[in-house]
């Protein structure tokens, strides 16, 4: 975890702002929830990385290919000095450290970390979209985010994560894990 936190990127020379990201993090296979505590540690030693929230966790439905173990998913709230790419090469590192083997699209695996919202930016490369494209689709994503940011706006749709939750068509099943895993929020 970084210690220095300077706070603007615009203002003066040499200075950078943090920006405020938002990460969504599932694990349909082997030890769930150790992938998902072992991520999180990791997200909060990343160097210009400070772990600010967590949701609580959430068991849910597989999404898109149905015939696969239910995942455990949360979300997580932090402040960053790395760029979206910097911070999506850094997260790709985390899912390998954890031990994810990639099975495909929608299959299943030990943990995935997605970047959901990164400040108010909208990005679209062959490498990253932002804000994630099925986000305001999804309840797996939205209800754990609900927890830490329900007045955060979608920078798409101006709707905040609340609206977005509400007015969700996704009807899967998300269910809060045991209470022993409690949120977070500093």
């Amino acid at each position: 975890m970084s210690s220095s936190s300077p706070k603007s990127r615009a203002p003066g020379k040499g200075q950078v702002k943090e920006s405020e990201a938002y990460l969504s993090l599932g694990s349909n296979l082997g030890d769930r929830i150790g992938y998902l505590n072992k991520s999180i540690d990791s997200i909060a030693g990343i160097a210009r990385v400070r772990l600010l929230k967590k949701s609580h966790v959430y068991e849910t439905d597989p999404v898109g290919e149905l015939d696969q173990p239910s995942f455990l998913n949360m979300a997580a709230g932090i402040v960053t000095l790395l760029e979206p790419e910097e911070l999506l090469s850094a997260l790709k590192n985390v899912e390998t450290g954890v031990g994810r083997i990639h099975r495909g699209r929608w299959r299943e695996r030990e943990i995935d970390i997605d970047i959901v919202f990164y400040d108010g930016l909208s990005i679209s490369s062959d490498k990253l979209t932002i804000p994630h494209e099925r986000a305001h689709l999804r309840r797996f994503v939205l209800k754990p985010l609900a927890d830490i940011a329900p007045e955060f706006e979608h920078p798409i749709f101006h709707e905040t994560v609340a609206r977005l939750l509400a007015e969700c068509p996704d009807n899967s099943g998300v269910r809060r894990f045991r209470d022993e895993y409690p949120a977070m929020n500093r």
